[in-house]
């Protein structure tokens, strides 16, 4: 016997692609009186009501496993007609699995239930991403109210799985965001609009809350389970970094390369064990049935028992299903990797063969990690002094270089070591930073500092020890360059194989003039010491010289980390202050870095973090 069917009449919103030919979804969100949050609708195509058991399209979606998305052209995991019988339309009528429930403004789904739905012809809005933006600056268009309480509540879904822990990153101007594994992936250049964040927040939430309810009541689904890799870093070291790299696109593919390379790929099972990339204790997958199979298998399986009808599946024929998918994802994950590895390789090997002086930096970055493996060929090395002299290497192209195994590679290594040295002894730590980001499993870069003389003069002295090599001790009359010329130091000795035991450093006798002292005499002397900033008391002066306005606000949170890293400072901090009633909250947001503050506010946190960020910039240029 079939279970009730349930009809509203409010507008169901289908957010895609104008394009699109597969709806999966459609939702209502409509906010409770007096700010008690929203109540949540959503429903999902019932695709197990027009493909059968055993039938064609399911044979064909067995064997897809889920949709291909080509270039110029898409693959449907069902089939063109069963797709189009099955997808949500603006003009039909269609079955579905509908979720219901209650948002509170701390962002917990409760009250949630699973039934079956019917959605009348001419209940849904189909609604393309671009459209949304608009839609939401523009109070008297009729779809205004259903969206704009749809964003509200995905922003609150969102700031709660952050305070979860969850690696929730979006960034909609670059098209990048965090999958649910906790991966870097790209947006496609149509869906980098708030629309994107909407649809995937609230997904996410029904994912979710059908899995606890499945626990609820005892049945059997694929699960989505992701277990912890203990090497993989905090959350918050994670953002703290995507941010800091958001604007070096090198530095940014290397970080997204970890994650790839550190994080677990999730998997189907028939029992529960969390979602570690997401934070949750439960989830599923549910809400694609037209363009993944374990959907469809999901699906089956939960309308079955809402119908009091025998299970589709045994548990044993369940297993072997989540077992087959998850040895077809990894083959899958695998052949796309090497792919693109050969490709890259490929293209890296064309461009080493041409002149090598009309490459640019990021192309150069590549054929120098390739070059990197093998021994030094004479034309690599003529084009890395030259581009040294030039002052075009950067950190990242410093830290392939120092990796370089081959005793080819010494003498370059240890010329652009002296020349970056002596040139930009600011960019030591950075160099160190971006090496310990791709080398996850060395021990950090280790620094001792020690001061001596008086007050009104002191002398400093710091030496670093890099993959367990100690440096030279370094003196200065500042501690920041002491520190920074101790890490050239120690890369030095490493890449020499001169180890420094000397547990104390050596003071030298007479007084000391504004200028730093050179390192003790060796037979591995570390580079020269630029002259120290000026000495100042409250509120950190930065070295600004050269500093563009447009750059820093183009990204203004990863500038300020870039400044306070080559300034040897802590990095920036915020403080949150939420004002305004829960379904229109106001974010006040306060900036600290190196004894400067700005603060600003604006309708989300991470709005007025930047915001904030932006504030600090235009302080800090202005007083230089």
């Amino acid at each position: 016997m079939a279970s009730p069917t349930t009809t509203d009449l409010s507008t169901l919103l289908m957010i895609d692609s104008a394009s699109a030919r597969d709806r999966d979804d459609a939702f209502a969100v409509t906010p409770l009186a007096g700010g008690r949050g929203w109540t949540i609708e959503v429903h999902i195509a019932g695709v197990a009501d027009v493909v059968g058991l055993g039938s064609v399209a399911d044979e064909q979606a067995f064997l897809r496993a889920e949709t291909r998305y080509l270039p110029g052209r898409t693959v449907p995991m069902l089939g063109d007609t069963a797709e189009q019988a099955a997808t949500l339309t603006t003009d039909a009528a269609r079955t579905s699995l509908q979720v219901t429930g209650t948002l509170t403004p701390d962002g917990r789904l409760v009250d949630t239930a699973i039934g079956r739905g019917q959605i009348p012809s001419g209940r849904c809005a189909a609604v393309d991403h671009a459209q949304v933006p608009g839609i939401l600056t523009d109070p008297t268009h009729p779809l205004h109210p259903p969206l704009a309480a749809a964003d509200a509540a995905a922003q609150v879904l969102l700031g709660a799985r952050r305070d979860g822990g969850a690696l929730a990153f979006y960034d909609l101007t670059r098209g990048w965001a965090a999958n649910e594994d906790g991966a870097i992936v790209a947006i496609a250049a149509e869906l980098r609009t708030v629309a994107y964040v909407i649809v995937q927040e609230l997904m996410i939430a029904t994912n979710e809350a059908v899995a606890l309810w499945c626990i609820e009541q005892g049945l059997p689904i694929l699960f989505r389970n992701h277990r912890p890799n203990p090497v993989a870093g905090s959350t918050d070291e994670l953002m703290t970094e995507i941010a800091a790299a958001a604007g070096d696109p090198d530095l940014f593919a290397k970080l997204r390369g970890r994650l790839l390379s550190t994080l677990r790929a999730a998997t189907y099972d028939p029992t529960v064990h969390g979602h570690y990339g997401l934070r949750l204790s439960a989830y599923s997958h549910v809400t694609s049935p037209l363009r993944r199979v374990a959907d469809l298998i999901n699906q089956r399986i939960i309308l079955a028992h809402l119908d009091h009808t025998p299970t589709p599946y045994t548990p044993d024929q369940l297993a072997a299903l989540g077992a087959d998918l998850n040895r077809r994802t990894r083959q899958a994950r695998e052949a796309k990797k090497n792919h693109f590895k050969h490709a890259d390789h490929r293209h890296v090997t064309q461009e080493a063969a041409r002149d090598l002086t009309a490459l640019d930096g990021r192309t150069f970055h590549k054929v120098l990690k390739t070059a990197a493996t093998e021994p030094l060929r004479a034309e690599i090395a003529a084009e890395i002094a030259r581009r040294a002299d030039a002052d075009r290497l950067t950190a990242p192209d410093a830290a392939v270089l120092i990796d370089a195994a081959d005793p080819t590679w010494r003498p370059i290594q240890l010329r652009v070591i002296d020349t970056l040295a002596a040139a930009h002894p600011e960019m030591g730590p950075s160099l160190v930073s971006v090496w310990r980001q791709t080398h996850p499993d060395q021990p950090p870069t280790d620094l001792e500092t020690r001061q001596s003389g008086a007050d009104h003069h002191p002398l400093f002295a710091a030496r670093a020890t890099h993959r367990s090599i100690r440096g030279p001790w370094t003196t200065a009359a500042a501690k920041k360059p002491a520190e920074q010329a101790a890490l050239w130091a120690a890369l030095r000795a490493q890449l020499t194989g001169t180890d420094h035991p000397a547990p104390e450093p050596e003071w030298p006798a007479a007084p000391q003039n504004p200028q730093p002292a050179t390192p003790p005499a060796s037979a591995d002397p570390g580079p020269a010491i630029s002259p120290p900033p000026r000495d100042t008391t409250g509120p950190a002066v930065f070295n600004l010289d050269g500093a563009k306005k447009s750059k820093a606000l183009s990204n203004p949170i990863a500038w300020l980390m870039s400044l306070a890293q080559n300034n040897h400072q802590a990095l920036p901090e915020w403080e949150f202050r939420t004002d305004g009633p829960a379904h229109a909250p106001r974010f006040t947001a306060t900036v600290h870095l190196a004894g400067h503050t700005a603060t600003a506010d604006a309708t989300t946190k991470t709005a007025a973090k930047t915001a904030s960020a932006t504030a600090l910039i235009e302080a800090l240029l202005t007083q230089r």
